[in-house]
């Protein structure tokens, strides 16, 4: 039942439950409610029963973990002092429904690996049909103002991103499967989510995918330098180097960093961003404590809204700024309580032996909400995978100390 509802919710994840390329999803600024997102409910409850016997082992994961279920329990009591609390109740319990979902399989899984069985059907699938729809209809899967694909996604920024997510889980199954024969197939449907990422033209995501092999080759050559001391000095010198090369170009040299923005198609206000951000965050302020309530602030009809799109007259749906988000919508609070999650992520990450593919999932996540609202925003790949990638990494922990039990792989002790 686990693993069934998780790998059915995942094919929305991947695909969305709205038909593809509809045009008007590029303008679409509220989710819409329709009787497949309804159904989808259903899900929640099968992986509520899936749990049944494992209450001790679940209290065991959130005794560990606590920052989730924390900021989960204040996503919901933001329904008291939320102007719309009938979204925010809806909302509450999407993100709370899939919690469940990740945390169910998670429950019956040997490891958190066994995952990528999963994952790479749906994202072998997605690929190829992705790259067929921008072939067979451009004019449905390309959006020709940039121009720049879109495939199955409602924008070249979502193909972006489930792209870059995806070459991720590809290196983590080609790895789990060196030397055996279907690496081949793997290594060509690697290549083809490459060439989904380009064809996006994303420059949150081309930037955010540089971040990640920049940071991969530092590790890397760290690795190569067998002194503890010398490693450390190494590392040091890297991050003042970095902050240092930063805060020159921000001060000293703006022309020239505004120049570097340029070839990426952006200048310094990212696209009018930073007047976004300060607005947003002026009318958050007679809220700083508690918020607007959970998905409230976006909400289209609202009267607080009228200013802010008589300034923006694109019509944003959200801040793309993803802390200041979770800032207007659940206050302080709530933004001290991501801190903690994201906290508990890297010290658990230093602390246990099992190999954790999705440490890089969260890092693409942690870089992308400093340019997109991705935390917590139901049925967004961003969202759910950053909530699997956590509770991923303490069910891990608590297997390696016997905490949670091991559930037999249906095939095969290993994750394949």
């Amino acid at each position: 039942m686990a693993r069934t509802a998780f790998f059915v919710y995942l094919i929305f994840i991947f695909f969305g439950t709205e038909k593809p390329f509809d045009v008007s999803l590029q303008e679409q600024v509220v989710p819409t409610s329709n009787t497949l997102n309804q159904s989808l409910s259903l899900l929640f409850v099968v992986s509520i029963l899936s749990l049944w016997g494992l209450l001790r082992q679940v209290v065991e994961v959130i005794r560990q973990e606590k920052f989730l279920t924390l900021f989960l329990g204040w996503v919901v009591l933001s329904v008291f002092w939320s102007d719309y609390p009938m979204v925010t109740l809806k909302r509450s319990i999407a993100v709370l429904g899939e919690s469940i979902i990740c945390l169910a399989f998670l429950m019956r899984a040997r490891w958190s690996t066994d995952a990528l069985r999963y994952f790479r059907i749906i994202a072998g699938i997605y690929v190829v049909l992705t790259v067929a729809s921008v072939i067979l209809y451009p004019r449905g899967a390309i959006q020709w103002e940039f121009p720049a694909w879109r495939g199955l996604a409602p924008t070249k920024n979502n193909l972006g991103q489930i792209s870059l997510f995806s070459m991720i889980i590809w290196l983590g199954v080609v790895s789990y499967n060196r030397g055996r024969l279907n690496n081949a197939l793997h290594y060509a449907l690697l290549g083809l989510t490459f060439v989904t990422y380009l064809g996006a033209r994303s420059t949150t995501s081309f930037l955010v995918g540089a971040f990640l092999l920049t940071v991969f080759l530092l590790m890397r050559i760290g690795t190569l330098i067998s002194r503890p001391g010398v490693a450390r000095v190494y590392a040091a010198v890297v991050t003042l180097s970095t902050v240092a090369l930063a805060l020159t170009l921000f001060v000293f040299t703006p022309d020239y960093l505004a120049a570097l923005f340029g070839v990426f198609g952006k200048d310094l206000t990212f696209t009018g961003r930073v007047d976004l951000w300060q607005t947003v965050l002026a009318m958050t302020h007679p809220k700083m404590l508690l918020g607007w309530g959970f998905g409230a602030f976006w909400v289209m009809d609202g009267s607080h809204l009228v200013r802010l799109f008589q300034q923006f007259i694109w019509i944003p749906n959200q801040a793309h700024e993803g802390y200041i988000d979770i800032y207007n919508q659940t206050g302080i609070v709530g933004l001290v309580l991501l801190a903690g999650i994201v906290a508990s992520y890297l010290y658990g990450v230093a602390h246990v032996r099992t190999r954790q593919l999705w440490f890089w999932v969260v890092l693409a996540i942690l870089v992308f909400n400093l340019q997109e609202s991705l935390f917590f925003r139901p049925r967004h790949i961003g969202h759910f995978m950053f909530v699997f990638s956590y509770l991923a990494l303490h069910t891990d922990r608590l297997r390696e100390r016997g905490v949670v039990q091991q559930e037999p792989s249906p095939r095969s002790p290993q994750p394949w």
